[in-house]
């Protein structure tokens, strides 16, 4: 099966009714590529922790700007329900 992966920016507690999607990635490194461009295309910085975060949780915690950032894993043609 192929997966791919989510990304959004949401705000500081990274609620569902917040999301925004930023881009969608073929893997977790292309996800983290994705928030680091869309970081200094606004003018903010991410740093090592914030990346280390991604890495291993797939989320920012404090990060240093507006909101957060957080990626997901779904799987490609497949239903997403019950």
């Amino acid at each position: 099966m192929n997966k791919a992966y989510l990304v959004y920016q949401t705000d500081v507690n990274h609620s569902y009714d917040s999301r925004n999607l930023i881009g969608v990635a073929t893997t977790p490194e292309s996800a983290i590529v994705i928030i680091v461009d869309h970081t200094l295309k606004f003018g903010g910085t991410i740093n090592y922790e914030r990346l280390e975060q991604l890495r291993t949780i797939q989320q920012t915690q404090g990060y240093n700007g507006v909101g957060e950032f957080q990626f997901e894993e779904v799987e490609t043609d497949a239903h997403l329900g019950s």
